[in-house]
């Protein structure tokens, strides 16, 4: 077995309220995924700075590795040629469905800077938030987060994150539609509407803090109590992706699907127009979906 020098592991996560909003310092509340993970490793050595891989779109995965990497350099004025030994990365998160597997890349890759002392621990956040703001053009930081801590987070742009408090344990479940979400695609069709429409953009920015404020209320109080409230939240976030145009197409048809089958709520969790769709049940999901259903409140 290969004692690598470094080696570092960043989960998945998933967002029950708030996207794109927060870009505008509203709140989110995020939340881990354990078993969906990106795994970097470095062996020092004296051949010419190399990375293999193990994972599905492994050639996809080492193009968005060299870029991030080539961006950590640029902001510390290193080059790459620089560098020596080999890179060796696994990953298990999908791409492009709003699981935040840039962000997880940009973590594992700010944390292998930190191992060489180019940059401290303190800065791990703003400097992952950088690397991945040459993916998405520009990052809350929301993602960063989720990536970085392992529990339930509220997260504002301007203030500390603050654990979450859970009182109950709602049936959440993610699924994917089979269908891919393009960040970048998905803030610019936000950004237009501010545009061309700021009224209207500012009330469904209003309506989606909103809805942050009522399901993290939902998850403090007992579950008779809360899970009303945790219902109306999602749909509430849900009319907002609806307002911005990003539910079209194989998203919406997948969420009608499970509306169709029992869930309660449903609504995109990350940017949008595809990707994985958060789905709230009051009873145990049927066993005859034509998908899987992950739930995703696991624990570390």
């Amino acid at each position: 077995m290969t004692q690598y020098d470094f080696q570092t592991t960043a989960h998945a996560k998933w967002i029950l309220a708030g996207e794109h909003a927060v870009l505008r310092s509203s709140p989110a509340l995020v939340f881990p995924v354990p078993n969906k993970y990106v795994e970097l490793s470095y062996l020092a050595a004296e051949n010419e700075l190399s990375a293999d891989f193990s994972a599905p779109y492994g050639e996809t995965l080492l193009l968005f590795f060299w870029g991030i990497l080539e961006e950590g350099l640029h902001h510390l004025g290193l080059k790459q040629e620089q560098l020596k030994g080999k890179f060796f990365l696994k990953n298990n998160i999908p791409m492009g469905a709003g699981m935040g597997f840039s962000a997880a890349l940009c973590v594992a890759v700010a944390r292998w800077f930190a191992f060489q002392n180019w940059i401290s621990n303190d800065v791990l956040f703003d400097f992952a938030k950088k690397l991945e703001n040459s993916f998405h053009g520009k990052s809350s930081g929301v993602d960063i987060a989720g990536v970085l801590n392992n529990q339930g987070m509220r997260f504002k742009s301007d203030t500390k994150v603050k654990p979450i408090e859970l009182a109950w344990q709602p049936k959440l479940y993610l699924s994917c539609s089979e269908s891919i979400s393009v960040t970048a695609k998905c803030i610019k069709a936000v950004d237009e509407l501010w545009d061309h429409h700021p009224h209207q953009a500012e009330k469904i920015d209003a309506e989606m803090a909103a809805s942050v404020e009522l399901a993290e209320k939902a998850l403090r109080l007992n579950q008779q109590e809360g899970f009303p409230l945790l219902a109306e939240a999602i749909l509430a976030a849900q009319r907002c992706f609806e307002q911005w145009g990003l539910v079209k197409g194989a998203l919406a048809q997948h969420m009608q699907a499970l509306v169709e089958k029992g869930a309660v709520a449903v609504k995109p969790t990350g940017a949008g127009s595809g990707g994985y769709v958060l789905s709230l049940w009051n009873l145990e999901p049927p066993k005859d979906l034509p998908f899987d259903l992950d739930p995703c409140l696991g624990k570390f």
